[in-house]
């Protein structure tokens, strides 16, 4: 059975939802859990009530586990720092983050205004930012750390009314990956959870009647993972909701190379377009370097028997 016995988890966001539901498992497995939450009174993001992350540690205390309550506002860097100052003060060590904090406006692209989208940015992917930038150094210098970013299938699918929530769950996909290689010479592990379930942000979009059916808790079993010493994924994105459970890749379709320079325009492509769209010939890569790395491959064999 995976336990936390001794470790120190961040839930940020942990109020309410599924946050709450990640608190409430890493603590059953007797991790010691900081719930963070601002205690916003309406999924926008506005207002605070730091009553919200005390409720959730009662629960905690109640059933016998260890936590303790936090109201920092995650896009604030330096209330993020302050954060990790005061786990470390208080426990000496920062083993799991969980960067679960986010906010949602439904409103299309014209509808979006600049202060919409800056808030959407600065709480989803400013805040996974802020949070993981200030935990980073703690977890680095022990040489072990889980850390589990919150993505969406919005932000690689899109939804009509989510623009700009789906710029800042893409950015978070970004994030990570950036990350995934620092990440493993230090032992530390970066993956993605892309969760879907009944919630608050979600009520007016999902069916009712599955309210029990995509319980929080299903998304919690995937952080859970993500979060644990069993965990060697990284750099991976983890989809979980309803029982479902599966891994999303970027790929690549094979395309064309065309090695006459001269042949290289628009119309080429234009002819080759079903060839280069073609999905049932693909490839993923481990890093952006690796993916442009085969081009230059090419291009330098082409070289050298030209030379020939």
């Amino acid at each position: 059975m995976i336990r936390f016995d001794g470790q120190v988890a961040i839930v940020t966001g942990a109020g309410r939802g599924m946050g709450r539901s990640h608190a409430l498992d890493l603590a059953r497995r007797g991790g010691v859990v900081v719930v963070s939450d601002v205690g916003t009174q309406t999924v926008a993001g506005e207002g605070r009530d730091s009553a919200v992350a005390q409720v959730v540690v009662d629960e905690i205390v109640a059933f016998g586990g260890k936590a303790m309550a936090d109201a920092t506002d995650v896009s604030d860097p330096a209330e993020a720092e302050a954060l990790a100052k005061k786990v470390m003060d208080t426990y000496g060590r920062i083993d799991i983050l969980v960067n679960n904090a986010g906010n949602q406006r439904f409103l299309h692209f014209h509808e979006t205004s600049r202060a919409d989208y800056d808030s959407l940015l600065d709480i989803h992917l400013g805040g996974s930012f802020n949070v993981t930038r200030a935990c980073w150094p703690h977890m680095v210098e022990k040489g072990y750390g889980r850390v589990v970013f919150t993505t969406s299938q919005v932000g690689f699918y899109g939804q009509v009314d989510a623009v700009a929530y789906g710029a800042a769950k893409a950015g978070i996909m970004g994030l990570m990956h950036g990350m995934k290689l620092d990440a493993e010479k230090s032992g530390i592990r970066v993956n993605c959870i892309s969760p879907f379930a009944f919630t608050r942000m979600v009520v007016d979009l999902f069916p009712k009647e599955l309210a029990e059916e995509l319980s929080p808790a299903h998304v919690s079993a995937g952080v859970t993972f993500l979060a644990s010493r069993e965990c060697n994924l990284n750099g991976e994105v983890l989809i979980a909701g309803g029982g479902h459970f599966c891994i999303a890749k970027t790929i690549e379709t094979l395309g064309i190379d065309i090695d006459n320079p001269a042949e290289i325009t628009a119309d080429a492509v234009a002819t080759n377009i079903g060839t280069i769209t073609d999905t049932s010939r693909i490839e993923m890569y481990p890093d952006a370097l690796a993916a442009v790395q085969v081009t230059f491959d090419r291009l330098s064999e082409r070289a050298i028997q030209q030379q020939g």
